[in-house]
This record gives C-alpha cells, structure tokens and sequence, in this order.
C-alpha cells in the first residue's frame, strides 16, 4: 500500500506545482474527495474441488483528480480504498477473511454535457489497478492486477466554485494475482467490480482563494 500512496502523492504534487506555476491552468484542474461503495459481482475463483472464493461488498475511502484539457475532453486520477473481507464457501460451510482492496486508475473523460452547465454529464475510459492487502494476502508476493475501467459521472453545480459529483465505475479484468490455495487448474473469472460513489469537486483555484 505504500507504494500506491507514494504515487497518489507525486501525482498530486505534480498537479498543485503546475497549478501554482500557471494560475489559468488551476481553473482546469480539481480534486473531488469521496465516499462510495465497492459492489464486486463475480466469484474471484471457483476451484475445482467446488471451494469459491468471493470479495465481499464494501464501503469506499478515496479521491479524483481530474484535468480538462478542453471544453469537453480531459483526464482523470483516482483512487480508492475498500476496507473488505472474501468469502469462502465450500460444502454448505462459509467463512470470512480479512481482503482489502485498493484501486487506481488513469483515464480519459468526455463531457458529453460540459462542466459549464449547471448540471454536466461525462463518459470515462482507461486502464485501472487492483491491489490487494489484508490477513489472506499477507504472505503473497503478487497481488496486484490490471485491467480497463469504463464509467459514467453526473456533476450539479454547487455555487459558483463548488460541484457535487455521482460516479458509477466498473473495473474489468481477469485476476492473475496470487490466489492462496489455488493452482493453475482452478477457474479464475473476469471480474466486474463496481465503484458507486460521490463527493464534492473542488477546484484549486478555489483552494488557493479559501487560504487568504
């Protein structure tokens, strides 16, 4: 997890030293700190002894970077933490350990509506990361996975700086993480991992004014 929080860190760093060095660039840039669910909808493996193993619904810890570069087109950097347990079933018997899940993800946004509007609407797509931590995990070397994101957004302006912004992401993939238990005969499906969230956009420009 450290290494994820190192380049979470940089990014933004690299975002405010841009915006500090170039004020017209800090009205396209802005930070949306939220709060969402994680909604897995597929066993992560289902071995062939029938064991399955599935990531278990969450709440979400996280943030948004985003970066016009237009009127309609721009970037996204987000991140988020999912403080989850996996579910194992086998023969009528379940348990639960501790699985944590941290995403990442780089991509690029459409505003189908523009950000301008009172209420926008805007189209993502991108490559994302699923790292994974927690008591099951803990003596595994591999536990990171990449795959696409795609998304949607729906922003409502808030005032004339603030907007409060409602995310729906899925992450797909097919995990080739390190599953403990589990060999190379064992079912490893494509996964969807649905991210439902909101938070309230905040540019840095306004940042910048709040601190006179």
């Amino acid at each position: 997890m450290r290494g994820n929080a190192w380049v979470a860190r940089v990014v933004l760093a690299g975002a405010v030293l841009a915006a500090a060095a170039h004020p017209a660039m800090a009205q396209r840039i802005s930070l949306t700190p939220n709060l969402g669910i994680y909604v897995p909808t597929t066993e992560l493996v289902k071995a062939a002894s029938g064991e399955e193993f599935k990531q278990e619904m969450s709440i979400t810890l996280g943030g948004r970077l985003g970066i016009m570069l237009g009127n309609r087109l721009g970037l996204e950097f987000t991140g988020a933490y999912a403080p989850s347990d996996l579910k194992i079933t086998s023969s009528g018997f379940s348990d639960q350990s501790d699985a944590n899940i941290f995403t990442g993800s780089g991509r690029i946004s459409y505003h189908v509506i523009p950000a301008t509007s009172p209420i926008s609407f805007l189209v993502t797509g991108g490559v994302g990361v699923i790292n994974r931590s927690g008591a099951f995990y803990q003596n595994v070397e591999k536990k990171t996975d990449i795959g696409g994101t795609v998304g949607a957004s729906a922003g409502f302006r808030l005032g004339s700086l603030l907007r409060l912004q409602i995310s729906a992401e899925d992450y797909v993939y097919k995990p080739k993480a390190e599953i403990p238990g589990f060999g190379p005969s064992d079912e490893r499906k494509t996964q969807n991992d649905v991210h439902l969230s909101f938070g309230v956009g905040i540019p840095l420009l306004g940042l910048g004014q709040s601190g006179r």
